[in-house]
């Protein structure tokens, strides 16, 4: 596939996303032991990493 009809077919896939939430489900949780965090939270971890 040559790069524009990569790119056609890239964006039409995202659009048919648009308006739809993300499913939610305890992946992380399974993997790791406990739940995951909001990414409120991560971002408050990980302000100084942007020189906040």
């Amino acid at each position: 596939m040559h790069e524009p009809e990569f790119l056609a077919a890239l964006f039409a896939l995202m659009a048919q996303a648009v308006g739809k939430p993300a499913p939610v489900n305890d992946v992380i949780e399974q993997i790791t032991g406990h739940p995951a965090r909001t990414y409120a939270q991560w971002a408050a971890d990980h302000r100084a990493d942007f020189g906040g």
